[in-house]
């Protein structure tokens, strides 16, 4: 595998970590105000995170290359609402989609099919996430005329945590 595309494994699992350290945190909040169906659903984004850099941390094995383990930056967590977490990390999803979509060029620009496979499949998965993460926004914001309305919110997102 070419140095360059290495590297930009190397940072997309530093990416990765950062975002259940950035989902870990926001779980925290929702623990600290009582809202524990949204911090078990943040706890579950973070898993899923962690398991995004196990599988590329797996790739990047798999093809005899080594890993290099990048320091992970502290989240900011000035959030004000549910509104704001969010809204937060719809923005993360968005530049987690950014940052992969610019691997699949690396790759792309050294015509490794086998990562510009295994890349796709992340492009993906990203693109659904967003959008999931963009619909709750959407939904977060039109509660917030009727602050009842957020609790079922919380209770709807708990039980599909859950299954």
């Amino acid at each position: 595998m070419e140095t360059k595309l290495l590297q930009a494994f190397n940072s997309q699992i530093n990416h990765e970590f950062y975002g259940a350290y950035l989902y870990f945190a926001m779980s925290t909040y929702f623990d600290e105000i009582a809202m524990s169906g949204f911090s078990t659903f943040m706890k579950n984004k973070a898993s899923k995170k962690l398991l995004n850099a196990q599988k590329i941390y797996d790739y990047i094995i798999l093809r005899d290359e080594k890993l290099t383990f990048l320091k992970i930056e502290e989240p900011t967590a000035d959030w004000i609402n549910v509104s704001d977490i969010f809204s937060c990390a719809l923005s993360h999803e968005e530049f987690m989609l950014s940052q992969i979509q610019e691997l699949y060029k690396i790759a792309h620009e050294y015509d490794d099919a086998g990562a510009l496979e295994y890349i796709f499949k992340l492009i993906n998965a990203q693109i659904l996430e967003a959008g999931y993460f963009r619909k709750l926004v959407f939904r977060i914001k039109n509660c917030s005329m009727f602050p009842s309305n957020i609790e079922l919110l919380e209770e709807a997102i708990l039980k599909q945590s859950l299954n």
